[in-house]
């Protein structure tokens, strides 16, 4: 089958035509991915930064978080699925060591882990971007625990997490303030910020400027220094952080996404719904993959980048 891997540390990853498929064990499910997306963990994996923190990795690793598909074969334990069923889930970066991924024309998951019936009436392309960043946005959010009139302050707003982020705050009611670049405006509104601070300024000094008493929470996507926004912050303020950077005390938690099937499926309800909205900014095949990671890393991207498989 086709993939996306790494073949042994320190090698670049490239598309492979010969990769042999998974046999699914007995408590195992195959799934034929249609869609995926580029996740900045893509470019911890691909770029060796797990490697070099001594996390375990079986190669060949392939590439690839999310992913939306149909069940190609469901083993003899599976009670849930069976072929045909659409499906939608992602990949833990280590379960417990780095090795599956979705940048693949198939994927085996277990029933227990990754894996929920894909949302009704959801494009199989917003399916296949939504998992990872759609839960740590929910995660996230949940942390901070917001309610009508709270003000928030969303570092990293533009992008795959933050744009649902601030969706669901906006949900809840929050006054929503986020650090932008002026081609962001449009967008961010549209998604529910109030307000637009200088990326490049103080953030600090202007959040003071608009709520000279602080903020009631802070959502940190990007940095990994903690304490980077404290002087934005009312001395209660909560924080959460996707990037570990909440630091430490009451209030503060470092999240990470769970994608057990209660989550996939509490985000599966908001997508169909329409409470969540995922915003593919550009679409790439399978074969452009890396492509997609090069834009991650090194341009602004607005919502998701989208991988096509099928």
């Amino acid at each position: 089958m086709r993939a996306i891997t790494v073949d042994r540390q320190g090698a670049a990853p490239a598309l492979r035509e010969d990769l042999p498929a998974s046999t699914p064990a007995d408590n195992e499910i195959l799934v034929r991915v249609h869609a995926s997306s580029a996740n900045p963990a893509d470019n911890s994996i691909a770029g060796g930064i797990l490697a070099g923190m001594g996390i375990e990795h079986q190669y060949p690793v392939t590439l690839g978080r999310d992913y939306a598909g149909v069940v190609e074969q469901a083993g003899a334990a599976v009670s849930g699925y069976r072929p045909g069923d659409q499906v939608y889930g992602f990949v833990l970066h280590a379960n417990p060591i780095v090795h599956d991924g979705a940048w693949a024309e198939l994927i085996t998951v277990t029933e227990e882990l990754s894996i929920a019936p894909a949302p009704e009436g959801v494009d199989v392309a917003i399916a296949g971007a939504a998992p990872l960043a759609g839960i740590t946005a929910m995660t996230a959010v949940d942390a901070l625990d917001l309610g009508e009139g709270d003000v928030v302050l969303v570092a990293g707003a533009p992008g795959g997490v933050g744009s649902l982020a601030v969706q669901l705050a906006a949900r809840d009611g929050a006054r929503i303030l986020a650090p932008a670049l002026p081609e962001d405006e449009a967008f961010l509104r549209e998604l529910g910020v109030s307000d637009l601070l200088p990326r490049d300024g103080d953030v600090a000094v202007a959040v003071r400027d608009l709520v000279p008493d602080g903020v009631d929470a802070l959502l940190d996507l990007v940095n990994y220094a903690a304490g980077t926004y404290d002087a934005a912050l009312t001395p209660d303020a909560r924080v959460a952080s996707s990037t570990g950077a909440a630091g430490e005390g009451p209030g503060r938690t470092n999240v990470m996404a769970a994608p057990t099937p209660e989550n996939l499926q509490r985000l599966g309800a908001l997508l169909a719904d329409g409470t969540l909205r995922v915003h593919i900014q550009a679409t790439y095949e399978l074969a452009q993959a890396l492509e997609a990671l090069g834009a991650l890393a090194g341009e602004h991207t607005q919502g998701k980048l989208a991988i096509e498989v099928r």
